[in-house]
């Protein structure tokens, strides 16, 4: 495998805010630009970062950037982007051009949100502890089909909002990586809908208070 094989496509923006949940949004929005990305399994969508302006709205930074997680050999399906004017849930985001951002091997990785589709669904009530014990399974098991060896570690759970059904899962962070296997992991991610936010790894810079899992 080329550990060297995916990049992440920084392209600043312009605007003035955003949904504060907007992965589905923002997905839908690049799908209308650039209809190949609708169901495209090569590409990881960031979320974009911002500062809470009131609880569901982001107020975007000066040199806020979108970034995507993509195969190098996809950047020049990507640059349409540039130039454009992306409306995400109404709001309108000023797209520039693109700088390449390299994979960063590093021992500690985070994913704001990693969900995980579950064989036969949720329980039903919704039962907290079995939930988090069949995540952490299935996680552990995407983690050894990519022959990644890391400590995983349960960050509090997240929920996303797609087509007004909410998804829920984890913050998650991988610990003891090596680099080899902290690029594995940049590259493949955990759990689904990787095109709304979801399962995409970056070098992990804030303490978040974790449930270690053995």
């Amino acid at each position: 495998m080329n550990l060297h094989s995916h990049i992440d496509l920084a392209f600043p923006i312009r605007g003035r805010t955003v949904p504060r949940d907007h992965g589905y949004a923002l997905y839908g929005a690049l799908s209308r630009l650039i209809p190949d990305v609708h169901g495209a399994t090569w590409i990881g969508i960031h979320g974009i970062a911002g500062k809470l302006a009131a609880p569901d709205e982001l107020t975007l930074d000066l040199m806020g950037m979108l970034r995507v997680r993509i195969p190098t050999d996809k950047i020049g399906e990507l640059l349409a982007l540039a130039g454009a004017t992306l409306e995400v849930a109404g709001r309108r985001v000023e797209v520039g051009a693109p700088t390449v951002q390299v994979l960063t091997p590093v021992a500690a990785l985070d994913a704001r949100l990693v969900v995980i589709r579950f064989t036969g669904g949720l329980s039903k009530p919704f039962d907290r502890a079995d939930f988090d014990q069949r995540f952490v399974a299935e996680a552990q098991r995407q983690l050894v089909a990519h022959e990644v060896r890391g400590d995983l570690e349960l960050c509090g759970r997240q929920s996303l909002s797609v087509g007004g059904q909410r998804v829920i899962g984890h913050s998650v962070r991988v610990l003891g990586l090596s680099p080899d296997d902290s690029l594995k992991l940049q590259i493949h991610g955990l759990g689904g809908k990787r095109t709304m936010g979801c399962g995409i790894f970056r070098p992990a810079r804030i303490k978040m208070k974790a449930q270690q899992v053995a």
